[in-house]
């Protein structure tokens, strides 16, 4: 059977991708494993374990990041990867006009030794773009795991420190990049630049979508990733 891997971001579970499992799993084998770390040495020795050519990996945010620096370490390319509103350098810097200010990040880091569930609930109504209202209660619980305040400041040292733009010419296989128009976290930008960055990656915009279109445009998400498995012959 065939493999769909679902990486979670920030400050998330694995539980992020209810609205995937309940749709693939009839015809796929889904993993939405809870990352117990910011870690690609642990990401690759996870998915090493499994038959990488018949698995499609599905990183969003920060999890698509660690992919990213953990696909050098397997033994053998996935069969897809998707990207979802990843940054390959989140914050901005030389070359890099388009990432979030350091100071917004830092500050954020700041506040989590004093209430983490703020800053978790801020972050959570952030990820709606105008219009998605709706699932302000939904998205507020993807956000209510609760992850230990000191692994929700290493993901944010992360977020701060890397840079992974010299990667994105080797990563291997066929990749798509899914992207919201309205996502003020990763603005659209950044996925323009994943997609010009590696030969042959699909650009997928959902427009009026912000950081969570897994949820908020489940249906048009989920399309596009079934499109994406039928050109691999998934």
């Amino acid at each position: 059977m065939k493999t769909l891997v679902f990486l979670h971001g920030w400050g998330a579970s694995g539980a992020a991708w209810t609205r995937q499992a309940a749709d693939f799993a009839g015809g796929f084998r889904v993993l939405a494993p809870d990352l117990p770390a910011w870690d690609p040495a642990w990401l690759a020795a996870y998915l090493q374990g499994l038959r990488l050519k018949d698995s499609v990996l599905v990183g969003w945010s920060l999890g698509g990041m660690v992919l990213l620096e953990a696909l050098p370490r397997l033994s053998e390319p996935a069969g897809g990867l998707v990207l979802v509103g990843v940054a390959a350098a989140f914050c901005r810097g030389p070359g890099q006009p388009f990432g979030q200010e350091a100071a917004v990040v830092r500050a954020m880091r700041r506040r989590l030794g004093t209430d983490p569930g703020r800053v978790l609930r801020e972050f959570a109504a952030r990820c709606l773009a105008p219009g998605e209202e709706a699932f302000r209660e939904e998205a507020a619980a993807m956000f209510a795991f609760r992850p230990p305040a000191a692994r929700l400041a290493r993901g944010l040292d992360y977020l701060l420190q890397k840079d992974l733009r010299g990667l994105l010419p080797g990563v291997p296989g066929r990749v798509a990049v899914v992207q919201g128009e309205a996502d003020a976290i990763v603005p659209p930008d950044q996925g323009r630049f994943l997609a010009q960055r590696h030969a042959g990656a699909r650009l997928f915009l959902l427009p009026g979508a912000g950081h969570l279109p897994f949820l908020t445009q489940a249906g048009a998400f989920n399309g596009i990733l079934r499109e994406f498995m039928r050109d691999l012959e998934f």
